[in-house]
Order: C-alpha cells, then sequence, then structure tokens
C-alpha cells in the first residue's frame, strides 16, 4: 500500500518507466517444491453463482473497502480488508473490515475490529492457515503506530470468531520506531516459516523494499532472519501488497506493482526449503484483469482511478474449476484522501491468463 500517488512524477514520466522496466523473471525451468499449507478451501459443497454475480460484489455507502484477504471456511466467504472512514476534520481512519457470505451476493453487516491501543488505525491484512490449522491474519498499524511508523501485528483463530489478542510481528528484524514495515504475507514451508513484507518510508531518499525474512522454527515469534531483498523491479519500482500461494506444488507470488498498482504474478525458483530460494522469482507477468465501468476512467490507472488493486488470489478449483482473484476498484482517486471509494470487485480464469468478470 502507496503512501503518496506522485501523480504529476508518474504521468511525466510513464514512458521512461515502461522502457526502462525490467522483471527479473527471465523464464526457465524452476525446481519443484513441497508445500505444508493447510489447504485453504475447506467447504467443499460450496458454490459460487457466477452468473447471479455482478461487479463490484462488495460497497459501502460511506466507507471505502480495499486490500482485500479471503478464507472459504464453513460454507462462508469470509472477507478481511481495509476501511477506510472519513473522520469529522476531514481526514480518514484505517480500520480492519469483516464481512461474509455464501454466495459472493448477500453479506453479513460490516463488522470493524476494535482499534488498536497504540496505534492509529488498522489496515492491509493477509490470511493464512498454519499448520496446525489455527487461521493466522497478518495487517499493521496504519498509517502508524502512535509517535512511530507502520508496523506489523498478527492475530490468530481457531474458528474466524474468536481471536487472539493481537501481538507484533517480526519487530526484531527493523527495531527503530521510525522504521516502516507493511503488506506481510506469510508462507509455511517445511519446519520454518517465510515472511514477506515492504519496507521503508513513505518519502524520503530511500527507495522502498520488498524484503524476505525466515522462522526457523515455524513461529510467528521468531526468532527471525532477515535473507534479503527480492531483485523484482517493474516500472523501475518495487511490488507490495504480498500473497504467498502454493499452485500444483509450486510456490507464487501475488502483488501489485508499486508504480501504476497493477497486478502481478510470478512464480518461485528454487527448493521453498531454501530461505534463499524466495529471493529469486521468474516467469514475472502482469494480470490483465478486464476494466468496468465501476473501475474505470479516463487516463492511467493507478493514476486518475483503480481497475484491480491489491489483488487476492483464491484457487476455487475444487469447487468450479476456476481461480479467482479479488481486488480493490475504483472510478476516481479523489475521495477518501485520496485513496477512491475503492469497493470489491472479482474475476476468475482458468489457466491464470485469461481473465473475466461476471
Amino acid at each position: 500500500m502507496r503512501g503518496t500517488r506522485r501523480l504529476l512524477v508518474l504521468a511525466l514520466t510513464l514512458g521512461a518507466l515502461v522502457a526502462a522496466s525490467a522483471c527479473d523473471a527471465a523464464a526457465h525451468d524452476s525446481a519443484p517444491d513441497v508445500s505444508t499449507s493447510v489447504p485453504r478451501t475447506t467447504a467443499p459443497h460450496a458454490t459460487i453463482p457466477w452468473s447471479q454475480l455482478r461487479n463490484p460484489i462488495l460497497s459501502y455507502d460511506d466507507t471505502a473497502a480495499k486490500d482485500v484477504a479471503v478464507q472459504l471456511a464453513g460454507g462462508r466467504w469470509h472477507l478481511f480488508f481495509s476501511s477506510v472512514a472519513k473522520t469529522a476534520n476531514g481526514a480518514v481512519h484505517w480500520s480492519m473490515g469483516t464481512a461474509s457470505s455464501g454466495d459472493l451476493r448477500d453479506w453479513s453487516p460490516l463488522e470493524l475490529w476494535p482499534d488498536q491501543p497504540a496505534t492509529q488505525g488498522l489496515a492491509s491484512p493477509d490470511i493464512v492457515r498454519a499448520p496446525d490449522g489455527r487461521y493466522v491474519v497478518t495487517y499493521q498499524s496504519n498509517p502508524g503506530d502512535v509517535g512511530g511508523a507502520a508496523k506489523l501485528y498478527y492475530r490468530t483463530s481457531p474458528d474466524l470468531v474468536h481471536w487472539s489478542l493481537a501481538k507484533p510481528l517480526a519487530r526484531t528484524l527493523h527495531p527503530r520506531a521510525g522504521d516502516r514495515m507493511i503488506d506481510a504475507a506469510l508462507a509455511y514451508v517445511g519446519k520454518g516459516l517465510i515472511l514477506g513484507y515492504k519496507y521503508g518510508v513513505v518519502d524520503g531518499d530511500e527507495q522502498q523494499a520488498f524484503e524476505i525474512a525466515y522462522s526457523p522454527s515455524g513461529s510467528l515469534d521468531g526468532p527471525w532472519t532477515s535473507i534479503g531483498r527480492p531483485s523484482i523491479s517493474v516500472f523501475g519500482d518495487t511490488v507490495e501488497n504480498y500473497e504467498f500461494l502454493s499452485i500444483d506444488g509450486r510456490w507464487r507470488l501475488i502483488a501489485t506493482t508499486n508504480t501504476l498498482d497493477r497486478p502481478y504474478f510470478a512464480t518461485l525458483d528454487g527448493p521453498p526449503s531454501d530461505p534463499a530460494s524466495w529471493l529469486h522469482w521468474v516467469d514475472g507477468r502482469m494480470l490483465d484483469i478486464p476494466a468496468e465501468p465501476w473501475n474505470n476512467a479516463p487516463g492511467l490507472s493507478g493514476v486518475t482511478h483503480e481497475v484491480a488493486n491489491a489483488i487476492y488470489l483464491y484457487d476455487a478449483r475444487t469447487i468450479d474449476g476456476h481461480y479467482y482473484v479479488f481486488y480493490a476498484g475504483s472510478s476516481e482517486l479523489t475521495e477518501f484522501d485520496g485513496w477512491g471509494d475503492a469497493a470489491i470487485g472479482i474475476a476468475r480464469s482458468t489457466d491464470l491468463v485469461h481473465w473475466s468478470v461476471p
């Protein structure tokens, strides 16, 4: 999740960025991997009434919804997302929003996690299942901790209803109050645990970076070891809003380009049990999600509007043979302090290349 939009700079330099862009994803064979992740789909009888869906599938009159994460459990789709509300003084407040549905059409009322002490707000969730079956939601303080920059946190649940207290995540990696860490994603591999996140200040001399860390014990509380920075570069910049997902025995990275907010997809190059492999990704490419009137406008996506920001990929092939992406879209980027009146859309594919919308 970016902090500033730099509209003029983006508009003036787009041509140069595109010409100079280079993904490190050279196409060559990658080693197969073995995933220890618990399958995300725990509702074998769930259905997806595709012909009855219309985008956006989830929206609110007075709040924006973005940075979605998805879990299917107990026959219901559970969505976790950044809920952005306007405050009385014209600013915005970020909260963790949740809603669930049995058919992706009729949604439960919006529920907000309580404001967390010592933070200014909460945002950017990701969800995985631990090997012991617990659900783990990672997220960040936003725009930061009280008196400091954004920091990572996690909570766990046995049932998506009862949640543990919040605990700091990997704070030892960047312990200073001004060290900004956002967009956490986890992958359980072997006995260990991989963490991906974005580090760096919003404005300043230091460029933001995608970083990888490793907990050899598999514990969320570490100890954590920094592995390094993947050499992914798109439009001369890094990627953000990460998700790690094992598909057919291969680990994939789903992310959003830090510049222009384009969906990005890549494959791990090397054995996942070797933490150093997580610095190397191949076959990197954009995902072409169709624009619709609700998430389109004149100009560049990521500058004047958002077609598909902060996508979340869900493998639902056991249900109907499709992959699904959930994403934030908006036809403008002026409301909610420049983040746009975002809503959640959906698209699907059978091959991760060709995408359709309802």
